[in-house]
């Protein structure tokens, strides 16, 4: 915008030198108006011809002056206000079609529908986490604020319960997605679409309506947040067990990016049909295991023995910073058949 303030005050100066060097040379008889219209139609070059009365040799001659440099002036504000407007826009289309093309390589990411406040959340505690997510948002300037706060974050400006956008952003690809619109009509749409697309998709939703949370779940949805409720119950935590919730916060909040995440086996990971104990996740990762789910148990397994054997698809849970938990998902993403513990 910078650029432009110079031929917009260029312009206005000799906008400014017409009027008042019109209103001197007729000595006060013209009007404050009548020299500033005069002025105008000379700068415009419509030429609807002389108003001014008694106009004579000294103001033909100043209109003149006037004439050829105010053209030159309003030529050179105009040529530099198109030229801005038409290269942003430019730039604006060259950039979107360059992150189009990225988001088309992304694979495993993570879809936030909305760029509200719980939105941007959403946003900071994926980015924290290094996990490549992609934030769709109608609002232009929303859009624009929300990359002014995170760097190099994909986005795409439409409306997130059309199924065109949701393409756009690569959800047949996704890893998740998150309906975090404040109409909780336009996030159960979104999850109807989203599981339509892609079934194996996980989606989370917000809803403000528990009445509504059977509808939810029946058209896809895998987990539910209320914010209310949650609310409710953090006040509740705050009174009743504080150094738990102040702990937690630290977590979440703290620059350490200390994060209670979770790691699954896979189908041909080496070491399924090992124990906690043998396979020494603390030794080759600095993590213990605080939890752990196997798919055939309802329950988790708190504080789990080191007699725990691992199947497929088994749940780990652990507290660790992003490059512990990457270590830990590489690791439990070995294949191998021999099954050897190295």
């Amino acid at each position: 915008m910078q650029q432009l303030v110079f031929p917009v005050l260029l312009l206005l100066g000799v906008f400014i030198f017409g009027t008042v060097g019109f209103f001197i040379l007729g000595g006060g008889k013209w009007s404050l108006f009548d020299c500033a219209y005069t002025t105008s139609i000379t700068l415009t070059t419509v030429g609807f011809g002389e108003i001014l009365e008694d106009f004579g040799r000294n103001g033909r001659l100043f209109a003149m002056v006037l004439m050829w440099s105010g053209m030159g002036v309003a030529l050179y504000a105009v040529s530099t206000i198109t030229g801005f407007v038409v290269e942003r826009k430019f730039s604006r289309i060259l950039r979107e079609r360059k992150m189009e093309k990225s988001i088309a390589a992304l694979r495993d990411h993570f879809i936030v529908c909305g760029g509200g406040h719980t939105a941007v959340n959403v946003l900071r505690e994926l980015i924290t986490s290094k996990r490549s997510c992609v934030c769709i948002e109608l609002k232009p300037e929303r859009i624009e604020w929300i990359a002014s706060q995170f760097e190099g974050l994909y986005y795409i400006q439409g409306d997130a319960t059309e199924e065109d956008v949701l393409l756009r952003a690569g959800i047949e690809r996704a890893s998740g997605v998150l309906a975090v619109l404040y109409e909780d009509s336009h996030n159960l749409l979104i999850t109807v679409q989203a599981r339509y697309i892609n079934p194996e998709i996980k989606i989370v939703v917000r809803c403000h309506e528990n009445n509504l949370a059977d509808k939810f779940y029946r058209a896809g949805a895998n987990y539910i947040v209320n914010p209310s409720f949650i609310g409710g119950m953090r006040m509740a935590s705050e009174m009743i067990r504080p150094h738990a919730v102040s702990f937690l916060d630290r977590m979440l909040r703290g620059n350490d990016a200390i994060r209670v995440e979770e790691v699954t086996i896979g189908e041909r990971s080496r070491w399924i049909g090992h124990s906690l104990r043998e396979i020494d996740i603390q030794r080759r990762t600095g993590l213990i295991a605080v939890s752990l789910k196997r798919p055939e148990d309802p329950e988790f397994t708190y504080n789990p023995s080191q007699d725990e054997v691992l199947t497929p698809q088994s749940v780990i849970v652990v507290i660790g910073n992003p490059e512990q938990i990457s270590n830990l998902r590489r690791f439990c993403a070995e294949e191998g058949d021999d099954r050897s513990v190295l």
